[in-house]
Parts: structure tokens; C-alpha cells; sequence
């Protein structure tokens, strides 16, 4: 009879995992500590994950379904509502989604998914099929829509300035709060951010659309 592993040892590296990762990054956190206070022996992790590395990108994984769940990417808008507000609740969705939702763990792991962002782990790829590509399908979409005679080029452009501009507020939260303090994203809040970035969105498709 073969004898079957326990059955939540793997949530309970997941819930360690993601405890340590959080609170010391992913270099710092080692398999042996994630196993010590999930009481898993310490080949768990490849068993259940098949590296530390993976385990993190488990980790994100489960952080951005249930903020997926939290915060859905039209924020309850149905296809049929304007583009322009679809466009605001992709920009609501994605803020509070970086940001967190006041967990201090929650917040920690929304910073190592944005520098993710700027330099992807080898593994990261699962993440971006599953979560990230889905995600910005939706937002091309909008921007199509408004802008109709686009080429493809600048509606790509488009979205990157419209992500690039969510994503800044969170990674360069530190630097703003030193520099333009009365601008930082927890001192506006996400709402006031939101729709700040989506009235400089809208202006600049716009402008775009008027050149084609």
C-alpha cells in the first residue's frame, strides 16, 4: 500500500511560504524555514512545488486569484458599459491589486509582483500566462474600441503607458514619498489615483486616435 503525503502539507507551506516571502523576500527566505513552520520535512517543497523558486511563483499565483476575486478586472462592469468607464475600472482593478487591500503581507507581495514586472524570474511565465496576459487582453480590448483606426503598435504603446502609470505609483511609492509627498499613492489614495490616471489616459488616447 502506498503510503499517500499529507494532504494539507501543502497549503501549509504555501501559507508559511508566503509569510516569509513577504517578510523577507525571496533570497533571504530559505526551503528549511518555510518547511520548519509549515512542520513539513524539508524535501516538501520539491515534492509538492519542485523548487523554492516555484514555490514563489505559487505563492504569487494564489495572490492574484484571490485579489482577482477581490478586485475583478472591470471592477462588476459588464462589456456592454462605455469603454471609458470599463478603461477607469481596469485602472481601479490593477491599482488596488498592486496595493493591496491593507494586509501588510498583501501590500509586500503586490512589491515583489510589480518587480516581477520589471525583471521576471525564469519561472515568472506561468504567472504572466495565467494572471498577466488575460489581464492586458482585456485592456487592448478597451483601447481598440476607442481607438479604432489604431495600428496595432500604438494601441500596445497605449497600454503600456496605461499600466506603466499604476505600476509607477506602487514601485516608486518610496521615492514619491520622499520627493512629492503630497502625491503618493497612500497619502491620494487609490480612488483619487484612479481617476487622476485615467483622466491623463484619456486625454492622451485621444490625442493618439486623432493620428491614427
Amino acid at each position: 500500500m502506498t503510503v499517500q503525503p499529507d494532504s494539507g502539507t501543502k497549503a501549509r507551506l504555501l501559507a508559511a511560504a508566503r509569510e516569509h516571502f513577504a517578510r523577507r523576500g525571496v533570497k533571504e527566505s530559505t526551503v528549511r524555514d518555510i518547511c520548519a513552520q509549515a512542520g513539513a520535512n524539508v524535501a516538501a517543497v520539491n515534492y509538492h512545488f519542485g523548487s523554492k523558486e516555484k514555490l514563489f511563483m505559487a505563492v504569487l499565483m494564489d495572490f492574484l486569484e484571490k485579489a482577482q476575486d477581490q478586485f475583478p478586472v472591470l471592477m462588476g462592469l459588464g462589456q456592454d458599459a462605455p469603454a471609458e468607464d470599463r478603461l477607469k475600472a481596469y485602472i481601479r482593478s490593477l491599482l488596488y491589486r498592486v496595493m493591496g487591500d491593507g494586509d501588510p503581507v498583501n501590500e509586500k507581495l503586490g512589491q515583489l509582483l510589480s518587480g516581477e514586472f520589471i525583471e521576471p524570474s525564469p519561472d515568472f511565465g506561468i504567472v504572466t500566462e495565467r494572471f498577466i496576459t488575460p489581464h492586458h487582453e482585456v485592456l487592448l480590448g478597451i483601447l481598440r474600441e476607442m481607438m479604432p483606426t489604431a495600428d496595432a503598435r500604438t494601441v500596445h504603446l497605449c497600454a503600456a503607458g496605461v499600466v506603466g502609470h499604476c505600476i509607477l505609483f506602487e514601485n516608486a511609492k518610496q521615492f514619491i514619498r520622499q520627493m512629492y509627498p503630497d502625491i503618493s499613492l497612500d497619502k491620494l489614495g487609490v480612488e483619487y489615483v484612479a481617476d487622476f490616471i485615467h483622466r491623463f489616459s484619456l486625454a492622451g488616447i485621444a490625442r493618439m486616435a486623432e493620428h491614427g
